[in-house]
């Protein structure tokens, strides 16, 4: 399921305890370029640390911030990730150190990292992944969605139509491809990307190697999967001056869907239909079932669409000052904002 965020960010900054143990001895050597030999060494601070991701941890520790928004504000790494997710780093990093080739042990030690927003770090797992196995399609579709984090949207883009060449029924690349493209405003290739993958619901067809992970099938049978997908659809359509097909795609929605976790998503299609209003979605309350960062964005893209910049600019403003700067609501308002700056 794609999730709604909860909970509160960390504190700017960016390294784990060991990271910040060798972030120091790199911190306090010259400033060139390292050498290989220097690499290695530098490697044997941390016992089996290999010496390419010794090599990040310096670019990490040195450039400080993950990101730059695209208002020009950085954007940082929680300080202090919780235990959990402290222990699941060790745990994956020394399960790597054991197998260094392993593509699933890299992938697992990129992923856990996200929990703690070092996306720089976790996107060098998956590079390395790629040298190992560049016909494995995982390492592409999780560097894409982590291109989109750090706001490198071409990059994303590159990154997920290999993904979808080497795993072309995936719920998720689809879903992530959709959002590459419609972020980099290419709204109709944002459209084509999610109609493309609900038109396999219910096809028969091999699924994918990654255990928790979907096939495009899925929007037949999981509402979580259709509202998501269906939504974002509608949002490219809208922006793709499509109004046409998203009419019919919303409105061929079935009336009696039962929708948990992207509720959001399934309220704002209730809302393109007018059984919901924008009133209604923007009663943001603590135990409400959504936040702002997914309605909010749904109906300032409807105003964008309907022309109406100043409606759009107030929630825009709202959401690009939320501190969980990975959520795609926020990264999409930043967007917004730029492009009417401009």
């Amino acid at each position: 399921m794609i999730p709604v965020h909860v909970g509160r960010p960390g504190r700017p900054r960016s390294l784990s305890p060991a990271a910040a143990v060798l972030a120091a001895l790199l911190l306090s050597a010259c400033s060139d370029p390292p050498a290989e030999e220097d690499l290695d060494a530098r490697a044997a601070a941390q016992p089996g640390l290999p010496a390419w991701l010794a090599e990040v941890m310096e670019e990490d520790a040195r450039a400080e911030s993950q990101a730059v928004s695209l208002l020009g504000e950085d954007l940082f790494a929680m300080d202090a990730p919780d235990s959990a997710t402290v222990a699941a780093m060790a745990a994956a990093d020394a399960a790597l150190r054991a197998d260094p080739e392993n593509v699933d042990l890299l992938v697992a030690a990129g992923r856990v990292r996200r929990n703690a927003w070092q996306y720089r770090q976790e996107m060098a797992f998956y590079t390395r992944a790629m040298e190992v196995a560049p016909d494995d399609w995982r390492p592409w579709r999780f560097r894409g969605h982590r291109y989109l984090s750090v706001r490198d949207f071409e990059a994303g883009i590159r990154d997920l139509e290999r993904a979808r060449e080497l795993a072309p029924r995936d719920w998720d690349v689809a879903y992530h491809l959709g959002l590459a493209f419609f972020l980099a405003g290419r709204f109709s290739e944002a459209a084509d990307a999610y109609l493309r993958c609900l038109a396999q619901a219910g096809e028969a067809g091999a699924g994918v190697d990654l255990p928790g992970s979907r096939n495009c099938s899925a929007n037949a049978d999981d509402p979580e999967s259709l509202v998501a997908m269906t939504e974002w659809a509608v949002r490219a359509l809208l922006r793709a001056d499509r109004e046409a097909e998203a009419e019919a795609l919303f409105q061929a929605l079935p009336a009696d869907l039962e929708v948990g976790t992207n509720v959001a998503y399934h309220h704002n299609l209730l809302l393109y239909r007018g059984e919901k209003t924008e009133e209604e979605l923007l009663d943001i309350r603590p135990d409400g079932p959504y936040r702002l960062e997914t309605v909010g964005f749904g109906i300032a893209n409807l105003r964008l669409a309907r022309g109406d910049t100043a409606g759009a600019e107030v929630l825009l403003r709202e959401l690009a000052s939320d501190p969980w700067w990975p959520g795609f609501g926020r990264i999409a308002a930043e967007v917004e904002l730029a492009r009417l700056q401009r």
